[in-house]
């Protein structure tokens, strides 16, 4: 991304200086914008004539640019002077992103190299040899983010469907546009379910305390986002629920199930706690 440079000195410039009061706040402000426009669309410091418009500039001040000596007026509109001597050019961009870029199919190519020899590494197949000198496979545990076995589908599934449906009818009694279940909602349900190790309850407990508070209704609203903000929403719902047991020494009925719901354990992580509404 190629920066438009504004020098430190530019507010007590003599070119600036020379600009009329009455339009020197505009003009530097469309002098700036214009400057990072061009720097953006690699233009080399041309800014036609449309975009002063779109800026929100008028000709009196570009011309106020022009009277200082900071612009030149061209065929299609204006030009800064001496882009090239403070500003990076269009040659210069390309030429440092094509570097980049290089740096970058190298590091790849490394990598590529590097994960071919640790894969014949680990199989024992080295040297153009046949043979497998290590044949017993390494133990690992199973991979959520796979498929299920024996051809179970996620569609399928009556726990990943009850929860993203509790959470498309909570979001549209709220007044919100009800989200469609799709194939990305169903699978950030499975993940967080399978592979952050998530309860069930505890995650549907979780949905309605979301869609109950006035702030996380309206943040809320599809099961990959849920799955996000899932441990930060965790959080918010314990702070509630003690700020609420402090305030009120003596615990109501609906307090006491919510602490229950607090001191089951998270299957993923032992030491944290779980509280919905």
């Amino acid at each position: 991304m190629p920066w438009f440079k504004v020098d430190d000195g530019l507010p007590s410039s003599r070119k600036v200086l020379g600009i009329p009061r009455r339009d020197r706040l505009a003009a530097i402000g469309l002098w700036t914008l214009g400057g990072a426009w061009s720097a953006k669309e690699l233009q080399d410091g041309a800014v036609p004539s449309y975009m002063i418009v779109e800026l929100g500039g008028t000709r009196r001040v570009a011309e106020a640019l022009v009277t200082a000596g900071l612009w030149s007026r061209t065929s299609t509109g204006y030009s800064f002077v001496n882009w090239d001597e403070f500003q990076p050019t269009k040659a210069d961009v390309v030429a440092a992103r094509e570097k980049n870029a290089e740096k970058l199919r190298k590091w790849r190519r490394r990598n590529q190299e590097q994960n071919q020899e640790e894969t014949g590494s680990v199989t024992g197949l080295q040297d153009g040899s046949d043979e497998v000198r290590n044949p017993a496979p390494v133990p690992s545990r199973p991979d959520p983010t796979s498929p299920p076995t024996g051809g179970e589908d996620v569609a399928d599934r009556a726990d990943v469907t009850e929860l993203c449906e509790l959470l498309a009818d909570l979001v549209e009694e709220n007044g919100s546009k009800r989200p469609a279940v799709t194939k990305a909602s169903r699978d950030s349900a499975r993940l967080l379910l399978d592979r952050d190790g998530r309860e069930l309850d505890a995650a549907k407990r979780l949905v309605r305390w979301t869609q109950g508070d006035s702030f996380w209704q309206g943040n809320v609203l599809s099961m990959p986002t849920f799955r996000k903000q899932y441990d930060r929403l965790r959080l918010a719902a314990n702070r509630q629920l003690e700020e609420r047991r402090q305030s009120s020494p003596r615990t109501n009925t609906r307090d006491a199930e919510l602490l229950a719901f607090a001191t089951a354990a998270d299957t993923s992580t032992p030491t944290r706690q779980e509280i919905t509404r």
